[in-house]
Formats: structure tokens, C-alpha cells, sequence
């Protein structure tokens, strides 16, 4: 659910085990061009992962997996 998505990531960006999502959204608009359409926070193997749902410049739709403490993106795939 959307509503619990959220209020985990503000209790994780609060306790400083995760960067807040507009941080990573700077990040990840040089890294990986394109429209954020979606996003997912969850726990993944122990760590918070943000995944984003990216439309590129080819209409691609990327889904790319952003540890949510660093900043580093983990795995970007096409869907």
C-alpha cells in the first residue's frame, strides 16, 4: 500500500537510514534521464531500497533499484 510505503520511508529517512527521495531524485535525474513514473520503497537483504520506475528518452520503462541510505544505484533492468 502507497500510504505504508510512505510513512516507512519518513521513519527511515527520520532515524538517518535513509536519504530523503527528493535527494535521490537530483541523483538519479543525471544519472538515468528520463520521467520518474512510479515509486517503490521496501526492504531488500537487510537494507532500505528505493525502486524507481523510469520512462527514457526511447520509452523504455527502466526499473532502477536505489539503496536508499547511499544513494547507489544497485541494479537498473528494463521492464
Amino acid at each position: 500500500d502507497d500510504d505504508h510505503a510512505y510513512d516507512r520511508a519518513r521513519r527511515a529517512v527520520d532515524r538517518g537510514e535513509a536519504l530523503p527521495i527528493a535527494t535521490l531524485l537530483e541523483r538519479l535525474k543525471t544519472q538515468v534521464p528520463g520521467e520518474v513514473v512510479g515509486v517503490e520503497f521496501e526492504r531488500e537483504h537487510g537494507r532500505w531500497v528505493y525502486e524507481f520506475k523510469v520512462i527514457d528518452s526511447k520509452g523504455r520503462l527502466l526499473e532502477v533499484y536505489v539503496d536508499a541510505h547511499s544513494g547507489e544505484i544497485l541494479s537498473m533492468e528494463e521492464d
